[in-house]
């Protein structure tokens, strides 16, 4: 009687569901459950709804209780795939469509093409997410390749100064206070800001390399930079030369580098299969393309695979079709072999 009472209140709640009042179906299935908690249908049913209502984690939930009752329960492996498409779980959805596209086979259901057509949109957007992370990680090099190249510039600037200083015979111990002129040039503007830093570095140092020899430095208070000898220095052509020469090297290795991955940016925007050399059925471009009566083209492993485990129709067209109706489309291959020559990134991104 209970389990009756069960079964009647279940379709009260099928009812409520085709009307799409899923609230009014899950206090059904609750009650339902309350008859017969070992019931897999029930919670089978209560996830559809949740589904539908986009509460994900009580998907999760009642899909895994309707496995504990019956692991071969080919709609809860379906709707687990959904909720692993909602996660951005890919791998773990297609393992489960898989799966039920297996059980459709052995128990002979009829309902393949529907966890089909989420298969290959599962695959579709793994290949997308796939996509996007090759994305940032192309920009992420492309971030750090310009922090080398600029640290590089810098530490070759400071080593220029550094020698100029040395061979000059400069005293850089004293501070040098920062000068504002507008006839200094770019180029100056920058070595007056090293030189402030590597005097302070090189000081440093000194008073190591002092302490070390146990002596003292002293400075002559005539060998003091004036601010004329500042200038001078600044604007002395052959270190100005030496630095402009470092800051084109640099600048157009930033250059070389920025049209190297402008060049990757557009392959990357054209590395997209055409929608008409794609099969319908697993969305990879079609090696083997094979047309129905219906004016269909698929890859030929992928519709004699649906014909052989899911049913004798055409998917699209939903007509009946049988394996010896399938002709090669020589026009569609000729067209892919082309494709395929032009753009070797297809070899190593199909599916």
């Amino acid at each position: 009687m209970t389990v009756e009472k069960g079964e009647a209140i279940k379709e009260k709640g099928n009812n409520h569901f085709l009307q799409k009042k899923y609230n009014d179906a899950i206090s059904c299935y609750n009650q339902a459950l309350k008859q017969n908690g070992e019931k897999a249908t029930y919670y089978v049913n209560r996830a559809l709804c949740y589904i539908k209502l986009k509460q994900w984690d009580k998907v999760y939930q009642d899909v895994h209780h309707s496995l504990d009752l019956d692991p071969n329960y080919i709609k809860a492996h379906a709707y687990l795939g959904q909720y692993y498409i909602e996660q951005q779980q890919y791998d773990e959805a297609i393992t489960c469509f898989k799966r039920a596209l297996e059980l459709c086979k052995i128990q002979n259901k009829n309902f393949g093409n529907e966890i089909q057509r989420l298969l290959h949109y599962t695959q579709k957007c793994r290949f997308s997410l796939m996509e996007q992370e090759r994305i940032e990680n192309d920009n992420s090099l492309q971030t750090y390749l310009h922090s080398l190249i600029q640290t590089d510039k810098e530490r070759r600037m400071q080593l220029c100064i550094e020698k100029y200083f040395e061979d000059n015979k400069v005293n850089i111990n004293k501070q040098i206070e920062p000068i504002s002129t507008s006839s200094l040039s770019t180029t100056a503007n920058r070595l007056l800001i090293l030189k402030q830093y590597l005097s302070k570095t090189m000081d440093y140092h000194n008073q190591q390399t002092t302490t070390n020899l146990n002596s003292t430095v002293s400075v002559n208070p005539e060998a003091a930079i004036t601010p004329d000898d500042q200038m001078n220095i600044i604007v002395d052509p052959q270190l100005e030369q030496a630095l402009f020469e470092i800051e084109h090297s640099s600048n157009q290795s930033l250059c070389e580098l920025n049209n190297l991955f402008t060049e990757v940016d557009m392959k990357r925007k054209r590395r997209e299969i055409p929608e008409y050399l794609t099969c319908k059925l697993c969305y990879d471009i079609m090696r083997d393309p094979v047309i129905t009566p219906f004016g269909i083209t698929y890859c030929r492993s992928c519709i004699e695979e649906n014909l052989y485990k899911v049913s004798h129709l055409d998917p699209i067209a939903n007509k009946p079709l049988v394996p010896e109706q399938l002709i090669s489309n020589l026009v569609v291959k000729e067209i892919v072999e082309k494709f395929i020559k032009e753009n070797e990134w297809v070899n190593a991104e199909s599916f």
